[in-house]
């Protein structure tokens, strides 16, 4: 089994600490980027294919279908492997969406 720290797992999470997975319904892998406006702020855009993306995130579903992002991963295999880990430990199923 592979040992992953708060910070792999939990890195879009407040001081890094495990959500209530209660809240949620499902898990899911995301294609993600960051764009920038003419003013310098970033943003990202997910919901992209595998090659356009800059790293991966993974995201939990909650009742009402909204996503909240639980950690970012910046290679589609460690998302992968991350993805794996989040739904053992949540028990929610878990989706590749890119």
């Amino acid at each position: 089994m592979l040992n992953f720290t708060d910070d792999q797992l939990f890195n879009c999470c407040t001081a890094y600490a495990e959500p209530k997975w209660d809240d949620f319904t499902a898990l899911e892998l995301g294609a993600c980027r960051t764009e920038f406006q003419e003013n310098g702020d970033g943003f990202t855009i997910g919901c992209l294919q595998r090659d356009e993306a800059e790293f991966f995130t993974v995201y939990a579903r909650d009742r009402e279908g909204l996503a909240e992002a639980i950690t970012d991963i910046p290679k589609f295999f460690g998302g992968c492997l991350v993805l794996a880990e989040l739904a053992r430990r949540s028990q929610l199923p878990a989706a590749i969406t890119c």
